[in-house]
């Protein structure tokens, strides 16, 4: 059978006030859809629909239906399945319909809701993080239906929703079609899947193979739905609570990590509790997460025991008690006391950042999806398990697993999972015990092959999951797709140790250099040459090719043997046969990662001056050189650099970490200090070595600071821990409180004394400062003891 003679109209478009508030995805009650006669192959999938979700339903199963063929057909087939509603649902989809719908961007709003049925609409796109997210809400004995182009012909359409990983300088024709055609043999192969096509129309004298045997096999081992009426929906929920509960009653520095995969109740659990304590006269409870949506089921849980409750969309204040939500960045600040404070979405928010959050609240509970759309629960425990052991060794882990939306082996999560990766996986730790250098192969993988290799490209995301609090479904298409990536590996025996993505960047036309130098333009994509064009003042930068890393991952069983800096060699080889001028990266700045950049042979030079909400961190750009051409924009830069970091931390940068700013300094100092105005060397000696007042030194101290501190750093005339009262009161001018916290002692005489010795240790190393200070000590003065 081939298409229908006659093509089905679909509802009139719904009046404003419906368009304003039916969200549902239904067409409004008595509408014109309704009334229509329907096809004869729209009435059997009425027909059929109707037993398949009685199926489903008996079994907690989602019931998920792939509607292949023209735009037209398949909203009519799905118009036709929804003909009797199962409940409430949403229709997600760009571009025009005459039904109420949502774009597709919608679907990340659904995280913490039930729906009963979902069209995912992809005729006009697909986005991969809307479609994890909204999955993740449909209910057991739901609806899911996903409309698609031809299976065959789907890779070769244009996507709307590519232009995301499309960057300046590449046409849509240089997007490859890997994602959708990986994503296309998936649905035509997935087991417990019901896929319909318009030109295949065998499925209207029976139920489709792969979905029959699905409703054949035996039922699962899975308990029951829990009582409507009961406050925990599954024991391992139940359990969670009671943790959640001990934690905050107990004693402090036993902070409570829970992990699962989505779909089983944690961030239900972390409202139940925060209701019951806030109930019983906790006086504070924090909430944090990546973004305020993630946790709204925290609150409606929270809210449900709390019937005197003011509520709120970020806190829920009860008596004189509350629960609030506060981002992690404004938390990290230290203003903000709580009795219990509750991290949810824990695997996306950086690991240094929740150091912090440990170290600052005593009582603490994480909670963190295993496999899920934001970050991975792996990866959290991987990168945050060595912090929880040494700050407080006594944290309980806690991991539920039983399905609260839908019973166990449902066919939805393992579709999701399969067709997003979320349950990727990097190379057994076990392959990989004697990786080295001497051992492992390089190679640059190509697109095609490695959207054709399950297995590599399974290790492959596996390990950039493990190693980046923000991996995301879209990253899967990105490394795919993207028309300027490369993806570069280190290989022991087959399996992967490291891997790379880079994206080449600039070559700019002179017009346009000096229009994102100007602010008038800011083109898609390249981002190291326009930062420092744009905001280092580098106006060349965009005329010339970079290489720029976006992520870089090394196996946590192979870490500390050198693959990191053969990766990041070989990939300097490959820039440099493909021409380019320049490596580098932009970062969340972190001691650690400045130094390896730093044994890769890339210098700082450029800070950020906001920090990133999800980060917490500054951004630093490294770079190194590959050319002649390069190797005079990166000295300029640098040079540029280390004259301007001592003003931003007096401005911008006021809020760095000292020890960060130090790290700067050292690393962007000249090998002697400058040429010009020197401080003035009496008045340093007497401050030091006598007890001239620091009000009265302030303006030399500067001088000192701005001119001398960072070769003395780099010389290793004085320690990084030495110049944080220097840099933090002088530069920084923070308060003396604040600075007497930062370095370990008391108050202002404490800090005094602090100055007097970095200050008595730089002067040691210049003979004009030499002579000062023997001139203070031959006058028989002596340093004030204070």
């Amino acid at each position: 059978m081939g298409r229908p003679a006659r093509t089905w109209k679909s509802a009139t478009a719904p009046r404003p006030d419906e368009r304003d508030t039916d969200h549902s995805g239904e067409s409004p009650p008595g509408s014109l859809a309704a009334l229509l006669p329907l096809p004869a192959e729209f009435l059997a999938l009425a027909s059929q629909l109707r037993e398949w979700r009685q199926q489903a339903s008996a079994r907690r199963h989602r019931l998920v239906l792939v509607i292949a063929g023209a735009a037209a057909w398949t909203r009519g087939m799905a118009e036709a399945g929804l003909r009797d509603p199962p409940g409430t649902g949403v229709w997600l989809a760009d571009g025009p319909l005459t039904r109420p719908h949502q774009p597709l961007a919608a679907g990340l709003k659904l995280l913490g809701r039930e729906l009963d049925y979902l069209v995912y609409d992809a005729q006009a796109g697909f986005d991969p993080d809307s479609f994890g997210a909204a999955t993740g809400a449909l209910r057991g004995g739901g609806l899911l239906l996903i409309l698609t182009p031809p299976l065959r012909e789907w890779p070769d359409l244009p996507d709307p929703q590519a232009r995301r990983i499309t960057v300046e300088g590449y046409a849509p024709a240089h997007l490859g079609g890997r994602f959708v055609a990986r994503l296309a043999r998936i649905l035509a192969s997935q087991q417990g899947l019901t896929l319909i096509e318009e030109d295949k129309p065998a499925w209207l004298k029976a139920p489709p193979p792969r979905f029959s045997a699905l409703m054949q096999s035996p039922s699962p081992a899975c308990p029951a739905p829990a009582d409507p009426g009961a406050i925990y929906r599954t024991p391992d929920q139940a359990e969670a609570v009671q943790a959640i509960l001990h934690t905050a009653r107990g004693r402090a520095r036993r902070p409570l990590v829970i992990v699962s995969d989505r779909g089983r109740g944690k961030t239900a659990a972390l409202g139940l509790a925060a209701g019951q304590l806030l109930a019983g006269g906790m006086a504070r409870i924090l909430v944090t997460a990546p973004r305020l949506a993630a946790v709204a089921p925290l609150f409606q849980h929270a809210a449900a025991g709390l019937k005197q409750g003011r509520i709120h969309a970020d806190r829920i204040e009860f008596g004189q008690g509350e629960i609030r939500f506060l981002p992690p960045d404004a938390l990290c600040q230290g203003a903000e006391s709580a009795d219990l404070l509750l991290v949810d979405e824990a695997a996306a928010i950086p690991a240094p950042l929740l150091e912090r959050l440990l170290a600052a609240y005593p009582r603490l509970v994480f909670a963190s999806t295993i496999h899920g759309y934001e970050g991975t629960g792996q990866g959290f425990e991987v990168r945050f398990r060595r912090s929880l052991e040494r700050l407080t060794p006594n944290y309980r882990r806690l991991e539920l697993q039983t399905p609260i939306r839908w019973a166990p082996n449902d066919p939805l999560e393992a579709l999701v999972d399969r067709a997003l990766l979320l349950d990727a996986a990097p190379a057994a730790a076990g392959d990989l015990t004697d990786a080295n250098p001497d051992n492992c192969q390089h190679a640059q993988l190509d697109h095609d092959a490695l959207a054709s290799d399950e297995t590599s490209l399974s290790q492959l995301f596996g390990l950039l999951v493990l190693a980046h609090y923000q991996t995301r479904p879209l990253d899967l298409r990105h490394l795919l797709d993207g028309p300027n990536i490369q993806v570069q590996v280190l290989r022991h025996r087959g399996q992967i140790a490291a891997t790379a993505l880079v994206a080449r960047e600039g070559r700019f036309t002179p017009d346009l250099a000096r229009d994102i130098y100007e602010g008038r333009r800011r083109p898609r994509g390249h981002l190291l040459p326009q930062t420092l064009s744009a905001h280092a003042g580098l106006e060349e930068a965009p005329l010339l090719s970079w290489a720029r890393i976006l992520r870089i991952a090394v196996h946590p069983a192979a870490q500390g043997r050198g693959l990191g800096r053969l990766l990041m060699g070989k990939i300097q080889d490959q820039a440099r046969t493909d021409h380019q001028d320049l490596v580098g990266v932009s970062f969340g700045a972190t001691r650690d990662l400045l130094r390896f950049w730093a044994a890769c042979g890339l210098a700082p030079v450029h800070l950020g001056t906001s920090r990133n909400a999800a980060s917490g961190a500054q951004a630093a750009i490294v770079l190194g050189a590959l050319s002649a051409t390069g190797e005079a924009l990166a000295h300029r830069a640098r040079e540029r650099f280390g004259r301007r970091l001592p003003v931003q931390l007096s401005g911008p940068c006021r809020g760095l970490e000292p020890d960060l700013a130090a790290t700067l300094l050292a690393m962007t100092a000249p090998a002697s200090p400058p040429a010009g105005d020197e401080p003035d060397w009496r008045e340093l000696a007497a401050f030091a070595f006598a007890q001239r007042p620091f009000e009265a030194s302030y303006a030399s101290l500067r001088a000192l600071t701005e001119g001398y501190l960072g070769p003395a750093l780099r010389q290793g005339d004085i320690s990084l821990g030495q110049a944080i009262p220097l840099i933090a009161l002088v530069l920084q001018q923070r308060d003396w409180g604040e600075v007497a916290r930062l370095t370990g002692v008391t108050g202002r005489a404490e800090v005094i004394q602090l100055l007097r010795e970095v200050t008595a240790g730089i002067l040691g190393q210049h003979p004009a400062m030499r002579r000062g200070q023997d001139t203070i000590r031959s006058s028989g003065t002596q340093r004030h003891p204070g």
